[in-house]
């Protein structure tokens, strides 16, 4: 029995792709750090040493800001662990197949969702 495997050029197309969404998260992510986690820091230590009172619902409007910021980062780092498996499967020889039935995953698929790992089929199976 043969194992399957992409073309060599397939396998260089997607793996650019992966690539190319690594670095968009991570710039997504030191923006976020930048902008928003490290701004409300800022603010905070600020805002403790003023004379001036906080409204509670501003201090709650910023903590929820922060912990929507966190979650966005966190999201953001998990992508990017997904798309590290990506490139780890390319290297194996196991990526564009998926893991229940075995069948290559569409290359259109591919493209839009390049961590995937399972076909539209499974996919669909799982969520029910």
């Amino acid at each position: 029995m043969t194992k399957k495997t992409l073309s060599t050029k397939k396998l260089s197309m997607f793996e650019k792709i992966i690539i190319e969404k690594q670095e968009e998260a991570l710039s997504e992510m030191v923006y976020i750090r930048d902008r928003s986690i490290d701004a409300q820091a800022n603010l905070d230590s600020t805002a403790r040493d003023s004379n001036y009172a906080y409204h509670m619902a501003d201090v709650g409007t910023d903590a929820h800001e922060r912990e929507k910021s966190f979650l966005w980062y966190t999201r953001e780092n998990n992508f990017i662990r997904y798309l590290d498996d990506a490139l780890a499967r390319i290297k194996d020889g196991t990526f564009g197949f998926c893991s229940v039935c075995n069948e290559p995953i569409a290359d259109a698929r591919l493209k839009e969702v390049p961590h995937t790992q399972h076909c539209v089929s499974c996919k669909n199976k799982s969520k029910n």
